[in-house]
């Protein structure tokens, strides 16, 4: 019987090191995964700092509406199919358009930018980016620019 009772405490003790083990490296794991998501998250944040946008100038010609973007940041603006464009007519719902290069109703697309010769095609602090509304409709009174981190901005075109 005392042979019996130790064999017990020894498996039981085993088991307590293995369930242990299991916890802390469970721990251990959701650390790094909580420490990995904070520092992406302060990348972000710094990131949407350094970003700023101003519409600067806008025209207009059937169908489609002219809007010069300048990058007024330190932070350069690179992926124009996940910006947001808006249009409103009156006080009506604003109507949002999908980047599209080769164009299309409902869609807009960059035309140029000004001066582009650091970094092509992308749009750099300090350069003014026109971008191409194609509209339906009525022609739209407001528009706004939205970066792909959250920084926009707005102005009215009549």
């Amino acid at each position: 019987m005392g042979a019996g009772s130790l064999v017990t405490a020894a498996i039981s003790i085993v088991l307590l090191v293995v369930v242990a083990y299991a916890i802390i490296g469970g721990v251990l794991v959701t650390a790094d995964v909580v420490a990995t998501a904070h520092k992406d998250q302060v990348q972000v944040q710094e990131s949407r700092l350094h970003t700023s946008v101003a519409i600067v100038g806008h025209s207009a010609d059937a169908g489609t509406i002219y809007v010069l973007v300048e990058n007024t940041g330190s932070e350069p603006v690179l992926t124009f199919d996940r910006m947001a464009v808006f249009t409103a007519v009156d006080n009506a719902t604003p109507v949002y358009y999908l980047y599209n290069p080769s164009g299309g109703p409902g869609t807009w697309s960059w035309v140029s930018i000004q001066p582009d010769t650091i970094h092509p095609h992308e749009l750099d602090p300090g350069e003014t980016m026109n971008i191409s509304i194609l509209y339906e409709g009525n022609q739209p009174d407001w528009a706004q620019v939205t970066t792909p981190n959250g920084i926009s901005d707005s102005a009215y075109l009549r």
